[in-house]
């Protein structure tokens, strides 16, 4: 009885690995075989309840929600926030919402998994936002997915670039930046590869962010047979980055890829400096990382992902000049994707009218949407498919 009872688990093993073997490749009509359909090959879909449409006349104001820190001096939702004021005075200019007026509803709390999910929440069903934008970096959008998977409530990213956003297919997911896949390919082929760099070094931070560009540039270089000569997790926030240094300069490296958060790439790169420890480093796009700030900190070759081009982008140009003479300063790009999530939100109420489910399809079926960061079109999965470029800062 146990060897039949083995035998039959053992033919079930079989029967499932087969199975599976055999499904791994399907056959077009000539015979010949072909990889399965991908996560992105057919579009992510909404086929739940409509819900009701309101009336403008009904409400006081339209109300966007903004997932981000309300400080001015905060390096990121900063100047967000600076960017959807623009963008929200813009939009109330040209007549509102058939004469109701746009207005920001903003919450916030630095604990993910703790205060800053209730403050979603309250967002969502006590705010009654007709979408959301945010947030900061890829665990705390995350956050504000399950929020709006369960509220039917369209979540836009203008900062993080995390594939997964998109990848597992929320139909109220939408993601701006060109995702860390896309910087990685990038990095690989127009970094590595063209300036013939054969030994590389990898230093990422073990954060959420951190881990997941790593996997992102350590699958594209294994495929591209060009795997780095080591690869340095830093746990933050206490990073002895001497040591690190030292630890880099051992293996003589051609170049070295940083992803840390913005504070501590620039405290390493001033470590790289002080070291003299000068070779090409390049960096994916960081929000809060400026390029001016690059340059104080590190005299050696830099070579950086811009997400969307700004020079020959007439749109761009006036949109900084505006920002400039507002806020004084230079927008981030995190900013201009800001402030494009806001125009297309409006451009997308005013085809659907104030009904969330259809604002999420408006949204879905914008096209080629023309913003200030360039032509914004959405993947199957709601994420941009715009080319990031790689800088070159001597």
């Amino acid at each position: 009885m146990k060897v039949s009872r083995l035998l039959w688990i053992l033919w079930f093993v079989i029967f499932c690995t087969a199975r599976v073997q055999s499904q791994s490749k399907t056959s077009d009509q000539t015979g010949q075989q072909r990889e399965p359909p991908g996560v992105l090959d057919t579009p992510v879909d909404f086929s739940g309840w409509i819900g009701t449409t309101r009336k403008p006349e009904q409400l006081k104001e339209i109300r966007i929600g903004f997932f981000v820190p309300d400080k001015p001096d905060d390096p990121i939702g900063g100047s967000m926030l600076n960017a959807a004021a623009l963008a929200i005075e813009e939009a109330n200019a040209a007549g509102g919402f058939h004469g109701v007026p746009f207005q920001l509803v903003q919450r916030w709390a630095y604990d993910p998994w703790g205060t800053a999910s209730k403050e979603m929440i309250k967002l969502v069903y006590q705010d009654s936002v007709w979408a959301v934008i945010g947030s900061l970096n890829g665990k705390a959008t995350h956050i504000a997915e399950q929020i709006v998977t369960k509220a039917w409530v369209p979540l836009l990213s203008p900062v993080s670039a995390d594939p997964t956003l998109t990848y597992i297919r929320i139909p109220w997911m939408f993601r701006l930046p060109p995702d860390e896949q896309k910087q990685a390919e990038v990095i690989v082929h127009k970094g590595i590869q063209a300036l013939s760099l054969d030994r590389v070094g990898l230093i990422t931070s073990t954060d959420y962010d951190g881990r997941i560009f790593a996997l992102e540039i350590l699958t594209i270089m294994k495929v591209e047979q060009t795997p780095p000569v080591f690869h340095f997790q830093v746990s933050l926030p206490k990073v002895d980055f001497m040591d690190i240094v030292k630890r880099a300069a051992s293996f003589n490296p051609d170049g070295v890829i940083l992803r840390l958060p913005w504070a501590k790439t620039l405290d390493l790169l001033a470590h790289f400096q002080n070291s003299e420890f000068h070779i090409p480093v390049i960096i994916p796009w960081i929000p809060g990382l400026r390029e001016e700030d690059l340059k104080k900190q590190y005299d050696g070759d830099i070579l950086y992902i811009q997400p969307f081009s700004e020079t020959g982008n007439p749109a761009y140009t006036a949109f900084a000049r505006t920002y400039r003479e507002r806020y004084g300063t230079r927008p981030t790009s995190g900013a201009a994707y800001t402030y494009d999530t806001i125009h297309l939100l409006v451009q997308s109420l005013h085809r659907s009218g104030l009904n969330r489910s259809g604002l999420r399809d408006a949204i879905a079926g914008i096209g080629d949407f023309q913003g200030v960061t360039g032509k914004i079109s959405w993947d199957n999965g709601g994420g941009n498919q715009a080319k990031p470029l790689l800088r070159f800062l001597h």
